[in-house]
């Protein structure tokens, strides 16, 4: 990373046959994932070479996928390199489906490096998740190409300019032959950019329901939703553990459905102390006392999706909604005084 990026091959890329049908595209390009690489001052605009594009995605505006004919194992291999892929993390099954089903394969070959225009600055038109292959992305400094950034046998690249409409941010060169899924831009944009629209809308929705958040302005609301993932859990699988060491990935959690029990250690005995169900939240009360470790267990009863809050945009976020959160702690605190010294069930959850 940053080091200077020599001369080497450049990649085209080439139809695999049988797997699929689309056009052919010739030159490979990428967009480093990073938000600084749009073009200072760029305005998002609609592309003049597509006129079938539309510039703006809306949620009310349907779209007919393209799909293509695959075999059951290029399905599972689309799937695989999927997992890699941060981009697919909070899809509903049903997309990622689509996102399969749209794909088309095509083989990478390594030309002689500067036979064609791979240049950041390009339209571009599809979105690559890679199977195999080496690659390099690198970016102009001044006369030299500098090096951002490797792929190995996996990743994804292209987003960037698909998602806000601008220009390609920087290049990718192939260094050796290879195998990348690809997605046009119209169905990159209806199944990924719609998806987070959607998403964010109905966390948005989730959390105007929640009292925790009644206070907060819409604004306020939507900095948090766009900060939430999806976690789900199945039947008896822990959430937290009671003493489990606090770190930066610990999570607060929304009850999106279904239900948790949660049980703490009184006098050697495990004790059920409360039930939460969907609407409610827990995983509060260690971030907010700034303490070592959770205070109790929570289990998953049934299937349990919940939206998760990352300590640090917890700790960054959370401030208008401090003093239900420190009231909510305070009635926990006495509670478990009275349940420590007369043996009954705590309510502290996290």
């Amino acid at each position: 990373m940053g080091a200077s990026c020599g001369k080497g091959y450049a990649g085209s890329v080439q139809p695999e046959p049988g797997e699929g049908s689309a056009e052919v595209f010739g030159k490979l390009h990428v967009d480093d994932s990073a938000a600084d690489c749009i073009p200072a001052g760029y305005r998002a605009k609609r592309r003049q070479a597509v006129s079938a594009e539309v510039a703006t995605v809306s949620l009310d505006q349907p779209f007919e996928l393209k799909k293509v004919h695959k075999s059951t194992d290029a399905e599972e291999g689309i799937r695989t390199a999927m997992q890699h892929c941060f981009l697919f993390a909070d899809l509903e099954e049903e997309q990622r489906d689509d996102v399969v089903h749209t794909m088309f394969k095509r083989a990478v070959t390594p030309v002689k490096y500067g036979t064609a225009a791979f240049r950041e600055g390009q339209e571009g038109d599809n979105f690559y998740i890679i199977e195999s292959g080496h690659f390099k992305v690198t970016k102009a400094d001044g006369d030299q190409q500098k090096l951002l950034f490797e792929y190995h046998n996996q990743g994804a690249f292209g987003e960037l300019a698909l998602m806000y409409n601008c220009p390609r941010a920087a290049t990718v060169t192939a260094e050796s032959a290879g195998v990348v899924w690809c997605m046009e831009r119209s169905t990159f944009r209806s199944i990924i950019v719609v998806s987070s629209m959607q998403k964010r809308q109905r966390y948005e929705e989730c959390l105007t329901a929640m009292p925790l958040f009644a206070a907060l302005t819409p604004d306020q609301r939507a900095a948090i939703a766009d900060c939430l993932s999806l976690d789900t859990f199945q039947d008896g699988e822990y959430i937290l553990r009671e003493g489990e060491e606090l770190t930066s990935t610990s999570k607060f959690y929304l009850v999106q459905s279904g239900t948790v029990e949660c049980f703490k250690q009184f006098s050697g005995a495990k004790v059920h102390v409360k039930t939460i169900s969907a609407g409610s939240f827990f995983g509060e009360v260690a971030l907010v006392q700034h303490v070592d470790s959770r205070a109790a267990d929570c289990i998953a009863k049934g299937r349990v999706k919940l939206l998760s809050l990352g300590r640090d945009a917890f700790e960054r976020l959370m401030g208008p909604a401090e003093t239900v959160l420190a009231g909510q702690v305070s009635e926990y605190q006495k509670f478990n005084a009275h349940a420590s010294s007369s043996h009954y069930a705590a309510a502290e959850v996290v």
